[in-house]
């Protein structure tokens, strides 16, 4: 007996791999519904939130699914478009108000229409006294996933007048004197984070802000992921470990807008060898604590700033040799448990500034003392860049817990030509690479046969909302209806169906099988156009 199948042929990618800014999206569960776990003891939902859970008055809603992961690739001679909703197939949440999670925080992410725009050929900046372009406020990037990734602040800052953190003006720029202390989000912000350090904004936007986990597992990025319920009160908790065993160099976790790829924390031990050991990548910065020369803020109190900061916040106009004596209407606050050493970005120092020996004046030296220099990030190989690159990474410490500066530092290494696209409007003429979500061609697998009942199981790709009708034909002319409201499997790619007896030499010689989605469940569109 002879069995044939219809389907829609995608077209590969070969001729681009070459180009890993076009070939490094997550684009496989762009046709799953993203998800949300709203509490520690309940399952994840694709509409949140649900009936009787804390909703905060600036929080919008999610009223229907959303396809997660990156939508839409496209591309020009001199740029990548990606379009997302900015949501993760990671499950994402819970978020609550304090690390005892007791409290729901009430702020829920949302569809966005997010079109992100990444330089495929990077510019470096000219550094002058070892500083790049400035960082800001705001996403610094786009990970593989569609989503974006934070700068290190949360929008706050240390009010001198008021004694207080508050909203930092200007969106904390360079060169705001009136914010010299700005907040890290990882410690201010650490209990509404998930356990794949991403939370929503008030607006909805979700965002990561330092060790994507949750992503780098979905990668293979040197992690193990165990889930644990307890028996008694029924509370979930997920957990994502280190993993050495086997290690290797971390993947490519995102892009910046100057268009340099981010790495997880693992790389090449010597930065231009891959045939090195992979280690973990050591941060350049350091707590002003007093070790390696810094000053010991708990002691002499928030009444300095390191080089690199008073440059940044425009005290000086060049790279100093030591700390920048402030004056006590920029003054921050006393160390204490409210305010713990690495509570704002100026808590740390940049050891490449630090003078390593005194007698010769030597300073400490990237490649030896530490990786990764002030934008965070080295020149080195990587396996999708054997040639060498430029390449941030994310740093942790030997604990696996995010290190400053968390994603990049305070300078940019390229021209930040990148970004997000205001409205979604491209401008420029561009080819379409990947379309997938509710607009994806599904394709029919190779049909499995069971030879002692005669069972045909037909699977095909399927997006998660979708209804299909499966058909067979002996002749290509006629076709009968098999079965007509065949619901996709939820938050599976693959949806099959079993043509029972077709393969009995007493049936057919020759069976053919279309399959097409005759209707797709209501979702929140993350792009238009399509």
């Amino acid at each position: 007996m002879k069995l044939y199948f219809l389907g829609i042929y995608i077209a590969g990618i070969l001729s681009l791999r070459a180009d890993p800014r076009l070939t490094s999206w997550m684009t496989a569960k762009s046709t799953q519904y993203a998800r949300v776990t709203e509490t520690t003891t309940t399952s994840p939902v694709a509409i949140w939130p649900s009936a009787g859970i804390t909703k905060s008055a600036l929080s919008p809603t999610q009223t229907s699914p959303a396809y997660a992961d990156v939508q839409q690739i496209l591309y020009s001679n001199t740029f990548v478009y990606v379009r997302s909703a900015d949501l993760a197939s990671h499950p994402m949440g819970p978020w609550y108000k304090e690390y005892t999670k007791t409290t729901v925080n009430g702020l829920w992410p949302s569809t966005r229409t997010l079109t992100s725009k990444i330089p495929r050929y990077p510019s470096p900046v000219t550094l002058a006294n070892q500083v790049a372009d400035q960082v800001g406020q705001g996403p610094v990037g786009v990970l593989v996933n569609g989503v974006t990734i934070a700068n290190l602040g949360d929008g706050q800052g240390y009010d001198t007048q008021q004694a207080k953190d508050a909203s930092v003006a200007s969106g904390g720029i360079p060169g705001n004197k009136n914010d010299v202390w700005i907040r890290n989000a990882t410690g201010a912000e650490g209990p509404i984070l998930d356990s794949g350090f991403g939370h929503p904004a008030p607006d909805g936007g979700y965002h990561y802000h330092a060790n994507p986990q949750a992503l780098r597992y979905q990668l293979g990025d040197n992690l193990t992921y165990t889930v644990t319920t307890n028996p008694v009160s029924g509370v979930r908790t997920e957990t994502y470990t280190a993993n050495a065993t086997n290690l290797h160099h971390s993947p490519i976790v995102g892009w910046a807008y100057d268009g340099y790829p981010i790495y997880g924390p693992y790389g090449y031990s010597s930065a231009m060898d891959s045939s090195s050991a992979v280690r973990r990548m050591v941060s350049g910065h350091v707590p002003r604590d007093g070790s390696y020369g810094t000053t010991n803020l708990a002691t002499a109190g928030r009444h300095s700033l390191a080089a690199w900061a008073a440059l940044f916040h425009t005290f000086t106009s060049s790279l100093g040799s030591g700390d920048y004596v402030l004056t006590s209407a920029y003054d921050g606050p006393d160390v204490s448990t409210s305010f713990p050493i690495g509570w704002y970005a100026e808590d740390f120092d940049f050891l490449g500034d630090r003078v390593k020996n005194s007698t010769t004046g030597a300073h400490y030296l990237q490649g030896v003392d530490y990786d990764l220099d002030k934008p965070n990030g080295r020149t080195c190989v990587t396996p999708e860049f054997p040639a060498g690159t430029y390449a941030y990474f994310i740093p942790v410490d030997a604990n696996g817990v995010p290190a400053f500066p968390y994603s990049i530092g305070r300078y940019w290494a390229g021209k930040t030509t990148g970004g997000r696209v205001v409205g979604g409007t491209i401008t420029e003429s561009v080819t379409t690479l990947y379309t997938g979500g509710p607009h994806t061609s599904e394709d029919m697998l190779e049909p499995v046969v069971n030879q002692d009942t005669g069972n045909v199981t037909l699977t095909w790709n399927s997006i998660e909302g979708g209804t299909y009708k499966v058909e067979a034909s002996t002749n290509l002319t006629s076709w009968t209806t098999l079965s007509s409201s065949i619901l996709a499997a939820s938050s599976n790619t693959v949806t099959s169906m079993v043509d029972s007896g077709a393969a009995l030499p007493t049936r057919y010689k020759s069976r053919f099988y279309r399959v097409s989605r005759t209707a797709t469940a209501a979702f929140s569109a993350a792009y238009d156009g399509q």
